[in-house]
């Protein structure tokens, strides 16, 4: 791809932001970007898509957050028919999720 064609590509793809950055960061940023050969912004875009790909999956919450959070004392019912009065119950005010969470 040309310098132009990339020019271009940037151009319809990407917004301009401006940021202020601490003394520090910037010279720690511009010797970076010196030392591979790239751009403070591309280095600056690394960083940021990095952020959000950690801080993103911190958020996710997968299905193992809820094994074990029923309990099942009677064998003899179908705990699948039950689900949602297992759920509600424990995570009913001073249900045992409040309980194992108290500060």
């Amino acid at each position: 791809m040309t310098y132009v064609m990339r020019w271009c590509y940037a151009r319809l793809t990407m917004k301009k932001t401006m940021m202020y950055l601490p003394e520090e960061l910037h010279r720690y940023l511009a010797r970076e970007a010196e030392s591979r050969g790239t751009s403070m912004a591309e280095i600056a875009r690394e960083a940021i898509a990095e952020y959000r790909t950690v801080h993103t999956e911190e958020r996710a919450v997968s299905v193992s957050a809820l094994v074990g959070c029923i309990e099942d004392d009677r064998p003899e019912t179908d705990l699948a028919l039950h689900v949602d009065d297992g759920l509600t119950e424990f995570f009913a005010p001073d249900g045992a999720w409040e309980r194992e969470n108290r500060p």
